[in-house]
């Protein structure tokens, strides 16, 4: 609070006394100043899109440098749950993310994948996915026969 009133004390004087300039300004609403101003906004919004496409492209800010833990795999569940497949030392955790917070789902001591792996056939989606339809396989079968 202390440096804005120096500041202020600073720009009163020069306010005071200064001279009024003859030379004509620009109206501020004219059409060159309007088109000054959002060809500004344009160009500012690009720049932001495009140092989001690339920090995107390069995976952001996550460094895999000398860490013990890394992200296996992951799968999204809904528009704001996921779940991922995370390395910790030799282990690997399977957890659920969401905006409510982290849980544990299951730890497995032997690597289900490798980190190194190529997921893009039957990766972690495809195990998870295998996964999910034995388990709701046995319940169709008790709704079946209770019919």
């Amino acid at each position: 609070m202390k440096h804005f009133f120096f500041f202020i004390f600073l720009i009163i004087p020069s306010v005071v006394f200064a001279e009024e300039k003859k030379t004509s300004l620009m109206e501020p609403l004219s059409a060159g100043s309007v088109i000054q101003v959002f060809a500004g906004l344009v160009a500012v919004l690009l720049l932001f899109g495009v140092i989001i496409f690339v920090l995107k492209r390069m995976g952001g800010f996550r460094s895999n440098q000398g860490g013990n833990m890394q992200i296996v795999d992951g799968v999204s569940v809904s528009a704001r749950d996921r779940v991922l497949l995370v390395q910790v030392g030799e282990k690997q955790v399977l957890i659920g993310v969401s905006p409510g917070g982290i849980s544990s789902i299951a730890t497995f001591d032997e690597p289900v994948i490798l980190p190194h792996e190529n997921t893009t056939g039957n990766g972690f989606s495809g195990l998870l996915q295998d996964q999910l339809k034995s388990r709701l396989k046995p319940q169709q079968k008790k709704s079946k026969d209770q019919s």
